[in-house]
């Protein structure tokens, strides 16, 4: 059964300078240490997740990816009176 609200014991080692920040910040804004890291893990990974979807289209994209030259790329842009 895998039950969403269930809690384990994250152990862990960070730097006292970087403890001690957290728990100013935490104190200062009422906020749980555990809630604040559980979040950020959980932001953290949402976002890997959304960079490893987006070098999937990427790569996806690229393998029907037509380039030009340079040469043709600079009269593309004169046409259209860019400098470059």
């Amino acid at each position: 059964m895998n039950n969403n609200n269930a809690q384990v014991l994250l152990g862990m080692r960070v730097p006292v300078s970087l403890k001690e920040r957290l728990a100013r910040y935490c104190l200062s804004h009422g906020i749980k240490m555990n809630y604040f890291v559980a979040e950020a893990i959980k932001e953290r990974l949402l976002e890997i997740n959304e960079d490893n979807e987006d070098l999937f289209i990427a790569r996806d994209r690229l393998k029907g990816a037509k380039f030009i030259s340079r040469a043709e790329m600079g009269k593309y842009l004169a046409k259209r009176d860019i400098k470059h």
